[in-house]
């Protein structure tokens, strides 16, 4: 369903001879709300999708997308935080951190899921992803400055493991 929004927003585009970052946010506008009056016809012919059987895509495009919104917006404030957070260490007359390893439990079952979390903490400035356990149920996290373990780890597991599990389960 993305591609096909992306696809009627170039359209729109190419209708308005117009191919700005505007026309794009119109048309893809524009897009969802015909995907979102047509959703149970187009899900009725490509309904039979193996992506669409598993358990937890019962909710429809519209809603994916904006869980999907959510979670970019969450992504980059996070960077932005992180960025703040670090350089406010780097700048400090004397360095005082204590970087060190934290295994935090995963409720994320899926391969993407795990990878997508993983990913999402490597991004973010000042912790990287290091190994998930051969039983995929920890992930090790190196962090540059760790005064609280617990509230590091909680702080991925209801902010950055919640999210990526509303997408991949």
């Amino acid at each position: 369903m993305l591609a096909l929004n992306v696809v009627l927003a170039i359209m729109w585009m190419t209708l308005q001879r117009s191919f700005t970052l505007a026309d794009f946010v119109v048309g893809f506008g524009l897009g969802l709300g015909v995907i979102m009056l047509t959703q149970r016809v187009l899900r009725e012919q490509i309904a039979d999708t193996a992506v669409l059987r598993q358990p937890g895509a019962q909710q429809g495009y519209p809603q994916r997308a904006i869980l999907w919104l959510r979670f970019i917006g969450f992504a980059l404030w996070s960077i932005i935080k992180a960025n703040w957070e670090v350089a406010k260490i780097v700048v400090r007359p004397r360095l005082n951190i204590n970087p060190g390893i934290i295994a935090i439990p995963l409720d994320v079952k899926s391969e993407i899921g795990i990878t997508v979390l993983a990913n999402l903490i490597t991004l973010t400035p000042g912790t990287v992803s290091l190994d998930v356990s051969s039983y995929k149920d920890t992930i090790y996290v190196h962090c540059i400055d760790i005064q609280d373990a617990d509230a590091i780890r909680d702080d991925i597991k209801q902010n950055f493991e919640r999210r990526v599990m509303e997408l991949f389960p």
